[in-house]
């Protein structure tokens, strides 16, 4: 039993020993961002109109949402299209194994992309 413990604790410290530069790199770039957006956080803090715009940016952004485009089904046919927010109206419907039909939202580029995809399979 005693030998096994020791087994256990060699494999542990071994495992912290590897992680270490690892986590020192971590903190090293975390460090490096700070430093690189202590700038526009003085700033910010200076003007705090900046924040009240970033906030009226994320509210709308909000209200439109993300796009969920499940880009893997398209990737070869619309590389790189993705905007990444959902466009006012445009939606595709997927029959969802779990909730059945459901309007997935997305922004116009993948929505095209995925339209195409499907008059592809249907001809």
């Amino acid at each position: 039993m005693a030998k096994q413990q020791t087994g256990i604790i060699e494999i542990t410290m071994g495992l912290r020993a590897a992680l270490a530069p690892l986590v020192a790199r971590q903190m090293e770039a975390v460090r490096h961002v700070y430093t690189a957006m202590q700038p526009m956080i003085e700033h910010a803090e200076q003007h705090p109109e900046v924040w009240d715009q970033w906030r009226r940016e994320r509210d709308a952004e909000a209200q439109l949402g993300s796009c969920h485009c499940l880009c893997g089904l398209h990737r070869e046919q619309a590389e790189g299209v993705c905007t990444g927010q959902a466009a006012q109206g445009v939606a595709m419907l997927f029959d969802s194994p779990t909730f059945g039909p459901t309007a997935v939202r997305m922004c116009r580029p993948c929505a095209q992309a995925n339209a195409e995809r499907r008059a592809a399979v249907l001809a």
